[in-house]
């Protein structure tokens, strides 16, 4: 690796961390309890409102019928 693209690197790590600084972009969450079949917080949350979501819907279907 030559020193051009050493500096290249390193002008693109910057510009990352400082996108990520000013709020330009999300920082990805990663949860390394899902790779074994656990779901994190984050996904009982996400399932738990999409059920609730879901129920809400169905009973104003059947509150029409």
């Amino acid at each position: 690796m030559s020193y051009r693209d050493d500096e290249k690197r390193w002008k693109r790590i910057q510009e990352l961390l400082a996108a990520e600084a000013s709020g330009k972009t999300v920082r990805p969450t990663v949860s390394q309890r899902t790779l074994f079949g656990i779901p994190s917080t984050v996904e009982q949350t996400i399932e738990r409102i999409v059920a609730e979501d879901e129920a809400e819907r169905r009973a104003k279907r059947d509150a029409k019928s």
